[in-house]
């Protein structure tokens, strides 16, 4: 029998492969400078699903253990309610500040507007997935999981395909709304469904009574506001270098870079795949002491060489590869997919470590150890920016590495004498 977490981590892997996938077609398609407002845009829809979604799909899984499956509806139903409102009111305030600064910020209101929709349908498919987390239905998360990638790559090839070869060359901005377009469609496809499932097939019902909605609504929020810190921690580490860079340097450079980061992107995506599998056994031998902090710190102290030798591999590699795999625009990439590779394998002792922590519930420490590292990633970042785009990718570097005596040093107090 397929145990449930392998389930849970190929339907991740597969929502996660579908940039990998998409990648060189998307490159050679939208061109240098599209691919650039592509990275752009998507990293401003990633910063608006904090305030829209408010993390809602702790919320409710943190209320079916808490409560059981009754009224687990409302959670549903007044959550996307609150997110369909949230979402109203960022769009509205994102045009207005689109029309009056759009021109001094190089915003296009219509790319917004889709930047907008992508993070609500993110939240609504989030919420969906919860739903069949949380109810040990692993299958029907993998389903999603494969329906919302498949429709994804679909439209996107559909959409381009219509496209005339000028405007393929030019990377124009009708390139890259087709693809936010692509992402949009799938997602609300995937929530249509997931939501006529849910009623059908799972037996949850749905209550339009405006107090119990209203009760719920603040029970999301309560929950999730305290969160939202910690969520925009973890995003500007991951997406305020592309937000940054598209204002201070070309579109095409930040396609270049953002190019690299997603293809490097692959190493982070294989270690939180085998980091969510791995984390129950490790658990478990916590438990039993079968494994003890100071046998992890030494596993963690000798995965610090997979950063160097990683990034010296990439370095070695010919750069012609990289310009056939991504187009000759790109090939200059080569230098951010190696810089993040190092960076990215500094996830390896990051999680071995955190991970003790997290089992000793320390959330403090955790909390407190990613404001600071987000702080250092802030500084640095505005400080290479000021020099030239190829030190920007110091500022990750330095934000994963400064973790790691942090981290070191809080599970050293915990183990016993």
């Amino acid at each position: 029998m397929v145990k449930d977490s392998a389930i849970y981590v190929a339907g991740e892997l597969l929502s996660k492969a579908v940039p990998f996938v998409l990648l060189p077609y998307l490159t050679r398609q939208l061109g240098v400078a599209g691919f650039g407002a592509l990275a752009f845009y998507t990293a401003v829809s990633a910063f608006l699903l904090i305030f829209i979604s408010l993390s809602q799909n702790a919320a409710i899984t943190r209320y079916y253990y808490v409560y059981g499956k009754h009224g687990l509806g409302n959670v549903v139903l007044a959550g996307a309610l609150l997110s369909v409102g949230l979402w109203a009111v960022v769009a509205c305030g994102l045009v207005v500040a689109g029309k009056l600064l759009g021109s001094q910020l190089s915003l296009n209101t219509q790319l917004l507007g889709y930047s907008t929709l992508l993070a609500l349908g993110q939240s609504l498919v989030q919420s969906q997935l919860a739903v069949r987390q949380c109810q040990k239905r692993a299958w029907d998360y993998l389903a999603l999981q494969l329906l919302l990638a498949t429709s994804n790559v679909g439209l996107t090839v559909m959409f381009f395909a219509t496209m005339t070869a000028g405007h393929v060359a030019d990377g124009a901005d009708d390139q890259v709304a087709a693809r936010l377009l692509a992402i949009v469609l799938a997602q609300a496809i995937t929530a249509c469904l997931a939501w006529l499932l849910m009623c059908m097939r799972l037996g949850i019902r749905l209550s339009w009574r405006k107090r119990r909605l209203w009760l719920v609504m603040r029970y999301i929020v309560a929950l999730g506001l305290p969160l939202v810190l910690h969520a925009l921690s973890y995003t500007l580490k991951g997406q305020l270098d592309r937000v940054w860079v598209y204002q201070r340097f070309s579109a095409a450079e930040l396609g270049v870079y953002a190019a690299g980061v997603q293809l490097a992107g692959a190493v982070s995506v294989v270690i939180m795949a085998v980091n969510s599998a791995a984390v129950p056994y490790l658990y478990e031998a916590f438990k039993a002491r079968r494994v003890s902090i100071a046998r992890l710190h030494r596993w963690g102290l000798m995965s610090l060489l997979l950063a160097p030798v990683a990034a010296g591999v990439v370095w070695l590699l010919p750069r012609s590869l990289f310009g056939w795999l991504l187009g000759a625009a790109f090939a200059d990439s080569q230098y951010y997919v190696a810089c993040f590779t190092a960076a990215f394998m500094l996830l390896v002792p990051y999680l071995l470590w955190v991970n003790v922590l997290f089992y000793h519930g320390k959330n403090r420490q955790i909390a407190a150890a990613s404001v600071c590292s987000t702080l250092v990633y802030v500084a640095v970042l505005a400080y290479t920016s000021t020099l030239a785009l190829k030190y920007v990718p110091l500022a990750t570097l330095a934000s994963n590495a400064v973790l790691l005596p942090l981290l070191y040093h809080l599970t050293k107090r915990i183990e016993p004498a």
